[in-house]
């Protein structure tokens, strides 16, 4: 072989990793028309609705933008709390909504940061509990124990029944009440970095709180959170909308 030949084809390893290299780059390039993820502004913004659903015997709590509940994303929403404490299969029948969160059209981003603050508050519940989750509260007192409190207080001596380990995975799991004083926290504006703080100016000045609209399965599950904010409307799940 010639030495014109041999330059040749040194050159074939180098020209085939450019075109490689221009190849991959145009993978990246993206169009008008390619899919830019969901408008934070468009007619069906993204996070301009909070779905919370509750179990019907559990009370678990599970988060969605959708009415409608995705298995994989659901289950990723349960802890695992001991043994028996997550399904492992998800029934979507034993899951109803018991609120509805909506924000006014325009302000997906205030709904997504009230998302964010909500998954992290339900994490936080379930991971970090203190000692108190060892001791059974009064309507979980048992014949037995009642028999062996007064016992005790006949000795003057104080007796507080305590949670096996598969009553610690079942309170565990009970976060409905802690979900409700959550939303009522994080609707007032409470957390930093919580867009719900509504703002008028590029200065970032705060015109007070969003408006925030919460439709209740049943109404009397507001009563769970000791006060709600004046920004916080509530009413229920089957009123007929507005026409």
């Amino acid at each position: 072989m010639n030495s014109a030949a041999r330059s040749r084809f040194t050159q074939w390893p180098g020209l085939s990793r450019i075109c490689l290299r221009q190849v991959h780059a145009g993978r990246h390039l993206r169009t008008e028309a390619a899919f830019q993820g969901p408008d934070a502004h468009g007619p069906d913004a993204h996070g301009e609705q909070i779905w919370v659903f509750s179990h019907r015997r559990s009370d678990q709590i599970i988060y969605s933008f959708d009415e409608n509940l995705n298995v994989f994303h659901s289950l990723k929403q349960l802890p695992f709390n001991g043994k028996k404490t997550k399904p492992a299969k998800f029934r979507k029948d034993y899951w109803s909504p018991m609120a509805l969160i909506k924000f006014p059209h325009g302000r997906a981003d205030a709904g997504l940061s009230v998302y964010q603050k909500l998954r992290e508050l339900k994490h936080l519940h379930e991971v970090a509990w203190t000692d108190e989750l060892r001791y059974k509260r009064p309507e979980e007192f048992s014949k037995e124990d009642k028999e062996k409190i007064a016992e005790e207080e006949s000795k003057a001596r104080q007796y507080r029944p305590i949670r096996n380990k598969a009553q610690r995975g079942t309170a565990l799991n009970a976060q409905k009440k802690n979900c409700i004083a959550d939303m009522a926290a994080v609707l007032s504006g409470q957390g930093s970095g919580n867009k719900i703080a509504a703002v008028d100016s590029p200065g970032g000045s705060s015109a007070g709180l969003v408006q925030v609209s919460v439709r209740w399965a049943n109404d009397q599950d507001k009563e769970f959170a000791e006060s709600w904010p004046e920004n916080v409307e509530h009413g229920m799940l089957n009123e007929p909308s507005p026409p």
